[in-house]
């Protein structure tokens, strides 16, 4: 049985505090600021009773209690509700679905509990189920009459998973009509803004989808957190359409007015590094460095780029820190791979056939971490094992532009210029970015002559 640390009874007591303010009817009593006064003596008592119990991991006892408890105040949520809710606190995960599908018997024409299986089910991407559940929730809804404000919650709860569902669903003017309807309901927030404004643009309503970011920036300018700003939104959204041109425009955009931003600043970078302007995307890594000289994220970014412009001890150097911190780390074991490889050391390069060899061991389906080791070992002259290797990586049936370029590299060893041309015109027309591109481009020219 699991035991509780001091931490998760802590959390316990926290939840059932939320418990009494969210699901229980405001008092009549006016005058009254303390919302310890709103609650019921007796339901406080019962709540502790229970909170304490769970504690303890007698669940069964802590069940009774609010049994005990929901049959004299219906108001409150079923105690298999407020079971699944205090089994999610304590990452019970597997009691969580059992404690609701039990509760869909036990107090069948409560609402809540098909909301919370609905919301499992469409975070666990099985659309249809989840939408079937929302329906019987909203079905429940419209009868449910014993507390207003719990109702509200659980109104604001059933528009909140219909719009995750409908842009799942890519049901734009669906999503529309449930952020509408959620905005009367609780009035407007930048988060409702910026999915309003993703539906707009999904409508082809790009102007008014740009107001509606501008105003969720507006709306939060003094909060200490803030979303993407709305000309970089607007930037990631014209990429999902494939209109690279307007997402570049927005990105400058947002760049001249959030010169500060490291979200933006990110972004820039990434963008360059797709039009291959590395030496673009190092500059702006610099002002990322003086705003974020910490971040984990950007001493990756930082060894990635070092890769791009040829500097393998700088790139070898960053991504050994980071696989020393975490030797699990396996996206810079990978990176320190390639970074070895390629400085014309055999103490290096073993280390980097090592290195390859056992992260494709640990993820043998993993297309990048086969291309790596094929590569290294074609560094290392071990042409059929490279073959074996690439191959490995091409299995899934999807070449990535850098494994193209390995793969060019091994049929102009093995003397198949012709292959190689053809697997270096697929490298270099990708939009994806790679280490090698500028490489692919040398020698694609190189055999063209």
């Amino acid at each position: 049985m699991k035991k509780y640390t001091h931490r998760s009874c802590w959390l316990m007591v926290l939840f059932a505090g939320l418990f009494f303010v969210l699901i229980l009817p405001a008092s009549k009593a006016s005058g009254q600021t303390d919302p310890a006064s709103n609650v019921n003596p007796e339901i406080t008592a019962g709540i502790t009773e229970a909170v304490n119990a769970f504690n303890a991991s007698k669940f069964s006892e802590s069940l009774q209690i609010l049994a005990n408890l929901y049959q004299k105040h219906k108001e409150l949520a079923p105690p298999r509700i407020v079971m699944a809710q205090w089994f999610a606190k304590a990452e019970f995960g597997d009691a969580v679905r059992a404690t609701l599908e039990m509760a869909t018997e036990e107090t069948p024409e409560d609402p809540e509990a098909y909301l919370l299986l609905g919301e499992i089910a469409i975070r666990q991407r099985h659309l249809t189920a989840g939408e079937l559940l929302l329906q019987k929730a909203r079905e429940k809804l419209t009868r449910y009459t014993v507390n207003p404000e719990r109702k509200k919650i659980m109104e604001s709860s059933y528009l909140r998973n219909m719009v995750i569902l409908s842009e799942a669903r890519n049901r734009w003017t669906a999503m529309e009509d449930a952020i509408n309807k959620k905005i009367q309901l609780d009035g407007e927030s930048p988060v409702l803004l910026r999915q309003k404004g993703v539906a707009f643009f999904q409508q082809q309503k790009d102007n008014e989808a740009k107001a509606l970011f501008v105003r969720a920036d507006r709306l939060e300018a003094n909060a200490e957190q803030k979303g993407l700003p709305a000309d970089a939104a607007m930037s990631q959204l014209y990429l999902l359409r494939g209109d690279r041109n307007n997402a570049r425009k927005s990105l400058a955009d947002a760049l001249a007015k959030n010169p500060k931003s490291k979200e933006v600043l990110l972004l820039s970078i990434q963008m360059n590094l797709h039009d291959d302007k590395v030496e673009e995307a190092q500059r702006l890594l610099q002002k990322l460095l003086a705003e974020d000289p910490k971040s984990e994220a950007v001493k990756r970014l930082r060894a990635t780029i070092a890769l791009y412009l040829n500097d393998y001890a700088g790139a070898e150097r960053l991504f050994q820190e980071m696989v020393t911190a975490d030797p699990n780390d396996h996206q810079a074991v990978n990176g320190l791979a390639l970074a070895l490889c390629e400085q014309n050391n055999r103490d290096k390069l073993r280390r980097a056939a090592e290195y390859a060899q056992n992260n494709t061991a640990r993820f043998p389906d993993n297309s990048e971490y086969a291309g790596t080791l094929g590569w290294v070992l074609l560094k290392d002259n071990q042409t059929e094992e490279a073959t074996q290797a690439l191959r490995q990586s091409a299995a899934s049936g999807q070449v990535s532009a850098a494994v193209a370029y390995y793969f060019a590299s091994l049929a102009r060893q093995t003397g198949k210029t012709d292959e190689a041309k053809k697997l270096l015109e697929a490298a270099v027309s990708s939009t994806s970015p790679f280490a090698k591109r500028r490489d692919a481009v040398k020698l694609l020219r190189e055999l063209n002559r």
